[in-house]
């Protein structure tokens, strides 16, 4: 399916604690369902540009950066950062905001976020379609809390490699050539790396420089949420969920859990796909959130 060129703008909606969250917005149609997609750790909604252009000509399509992140930089506050519980309620508050429900989306942490936000106002929320959530299973999530217990789980590789993310370059190209090819990013097609470098660096003098820091995102990962249970138990709308087949942040054992729970969700596995899955399969992120507006996805 071929997108339509539009251009986000830039809007905003305040947080509990009073900071200014940005949002994107494509353009509207009051026809249309609203569509909210949640980013991963580290990066910003309009890294995902390529998938959400092909979006908006079926939904009202809003991306958030998250505190943080992109346009939202200026709301990170180091001391407030205990744990995701502070990105929950960022979009519990957007969830209040709104007169309507929406459809909730997103990657990695965005889908987590946008599950707990799910339970907390589940009056707001048609369905939710997660991009490889972080949904650890029981084992993982001992160990992980044990490691928070500990003070130790800043020293996990991503939080580890997070913190020590080079955070200024000469140029956008220079950030480009960078990463092009280089691990996490090395399957991503070159109009999402272009996304992520646009967007992720501003100027800083003869430079650029990373607008999420390497500290906040390696905050972010070492608070990494142990126990999502709780929140899963409590969702009342349609689910569909996509797995990577390698390198997944949703394990087998996590499925089946989620399956169990939730048995009317749609839980599928992306052949040749790793965590990365919405960079690497777009046609099939986009299947997903487009399936959900057929009837039989529709919440009664």
């Amino acid at each position: 399916m071929k997108g339509k060129q539009s251009i986000a703008e830039l809007d905003g909606f305040q947080a509990p604690d009073g900071q200014e969250i940005a949002l994107w917005r494509w353009p509207q149609c009051p026809e249309r369902p609203t569509l909210h997609w949640a980013h991963a750790t580290g990066f910003h909604g309009r890294l995902y540009k390529p998938l959400l252009e092909n979006l908006a000509s079926s939904f009202n399509v809003v991306a958030w950066d998250m505190r943080g992140h992109g346009a939202s930089a200026g709301a990170a506050k180091a001391s407030m950062l205990q744990g995701w519980e502070i990105y929950y309620r960022d979009l519990t508050a957007l969830l209040e905001s709104l007169d309507e429900p929406i459809w909730l989306a997103g990657h990695s942490i965005g889908a987590t976020t946008s599950i707990m936000a799910a339970a907390r106002r589940p009056d707001k929320v048609r369905g939710l379609i997660l991009a490889e959530p972080v949904i650890m299973d029981a084992w993982q999530g001992r160990m992980l809390w044990l490691a928070k217990w500990l003070r130790q789980s800043h020293r996990f590789a991503l939080a580890a490699g997070a913190a020590r993310r080079r955070n200024v370059f000469d140029s956008h190209a220079m950030a480009l050539s960078n990463y092009s090819g280089r691990g996490g990013f090395k399957t991503w097609p070159e109009t999402w790396l272009q996304a992520y470098v646009e967007h992720a660096f501003v100027p800083q003098g003869d430079q650029v420089r990373l607008v999420c820091s390497p500290d906040w995102e390696s905050a972010t990962f070492a608070h990494t949420e142990h126990n999502p249970w709780p929140g899963v138990r409590e969702v009342k709308c349609p689910v569909i969920a996509l797995a990577a087949e390698s390198s997944s942040t949703f394990s087998p054992a996590a499925r089946k859990r989620l399956r169990t729970l939730l048995p009317s969700a749609d839980v599928r596995v992306l052949s040749g796909t790793t965590h990365f899955l919405p960079m690497e399969r777009p046609d099939a992120v986009c299947e997903a959130v487009l399936q959900a507006l057929s009837p039989q996805c529709r919440p009664v």
